[in-house]
């Protein structure tokens, strides 16, 4: 049944360096790209001040 709802509904993916890691999904029902930019600011400080590039891609599923 999770997977069904996974399947229809989409979601934003936090991608750490270029596809290596997901680092969460969001749904898009309920957060929009501006909110998104606040959460990864605010949840994946830490991996940004190591340097790391993080990207927010709609998932492929």
């Amino acid at each position: 049944m999770r997977d069904e709802i996974i399947r229809i509904m989409g979601f934003w993916e936090v991608v750490l360096d270029d596809n290596k890691e997901v680092l969460g999904r969001y749904n898009q029902e309920y957060f929009s790209e501006a909110k998104i930019g606040e959460i990864v600011k605010k949840l994946y400080e830490q991996q940004i001040k190591q340097g790391h590039d993080l990207s927010i891609r709609i998932s492929k599923d």
